[in-house]
């Protein structure tokens, strides 16, 4: 029987200096046949060139390889690209700054091929201050069988740089949403859960990059909650795509509102925010209906009140 043909989509923006870790990964797969798409969404450093020594690099590897170049639109633009541009029957995803080990796609297939699933999952690691953690933390919960309710659960965890997926799958799931500049995964993978039957690989089977800690440092919340809106759409937009199954999960549901919600409220407070803060736990509450851990946070608004009448403001825990 003919191996089918791979397509790894790896799209990337100024990150010249990373980039070529993350295509050797690639290139150093055991699986064959194996195209390469890269999607330089609107580089202004030295992409480019670094492409042209990576063609040759893909020619001698027995790799496909085919560049595409765009204006840059983030990370949803770039991935709705490649996938545009890919041919194979299946699809595979990785950042431009991580990387695969070598049996990654080959112990992904040959459990595709045991089960008969859709999509192939498995564990990664990320280097962090402390040492590291595996994603997920724990393989009990990689995907499984049909498991799209248990995924907005938090039951069910993995990245999209983990998956392998039959690619006319992820053309039903349509394209990525291009207004989030975070989340949109999330999101895209939640589709393809309503989709695919699922297996995956209980193992580590690639590194994502260093946990730079960007969201819990105070210096830059102003700009995370701008991107707190974008989680909120993604889990909007999950209730809009699968409230209308049977196999819809409300109280799971309502339980990530809650804590995600929490999470927005408190960096609203660490701004000094309390009228913003207000109004993000009362659509939160009403969204959850009232559960913790987003309930408890009425104290740290009554806190955060009372501070302000001393001219300070709720302090975060990593200052």
């Amino acid at each position: 029987m003919t191996s089918p043909l791979i397509s790894v989509v790896v799209p990337t923006f100024n990150r010249a200096a990373r980039l070529p870790g993350a295509v050797q990964s690639v290139l150093a797969q055991t699986w064959r046949p194996l195209e390469l798409v890269v999607v330089d969404d609107g580089s202004t450093d030295h992409t480019h060139a670094v492409l042209e020594g990576l063609k040759t690099q893909a020619d001698q590897a027995s790799v496909s390889a085919r560049f595409v170049a765009k204006s840059n639109g983030g990370a949803a633009s770039a991935r709705n690209a490649g996938i545009a541009a890919a041919t194979g029957p299946w699809l595979a995803f990785l950042d431009d700054d991580d990387s695969w080990r070598p049996e990654k796609l080959t112990q992904q297939m040959e459990m595709l091929q045991q089960t008969g699933a859709a999509l192939c999952a498995c564990m990664l690691h990320q280097p962090t201050s402390r040492g590291g953690r595996t994603i997920p933390g724990d393989a009990a919960r990689l995907p499984q069988g049909r498991c799209a309710p248990a995924y907005l659960s938090r039951q069910v965890d993995f990245s999209i740089v983990s998956v392998l997926v039959r690619a006319d799958i992820a053309q039903q799931a349509g394209r990525l949403d291009e207004d989030m500049r975070i989340a949109e995964d999330l999101l895209w993978c939640y589709r393809l859960l309503l989709l695919a039957h699922t297996c995956s690989v209980p193992r580590v089977l690639g590194e994502i990059g260093m946990d730079a800690g960007s969201l819990t440092r105070t210096d830059g919340l102003q700009r995370i909650v701008e991107l707190d809106a974008d989680i909120e759409r993604w889990l909007l937009r999950a209730r809009d795509l699968g409230s209308s199954r049977q196999d819809w999960n409300e109280a799971g549901w309502r339980g990530r509102v809650a804590v995600d919600f929490r999470q927005f409220v408190l960096h609203r407070l660490y701004l000094g925010d309390q009228a913003g803060a207000r109004d993000v736990f009362a659509r939160g509450m009403d969204l959850c209906g009232g559960l913790e851990p987003l309930a408890g946070t009425a104290r740290k608004l009554r806190k955060a009140r009372w501070l302000s009448l001393l001219g300070l403001r709720l302090k975060h825990p990593k200052k």
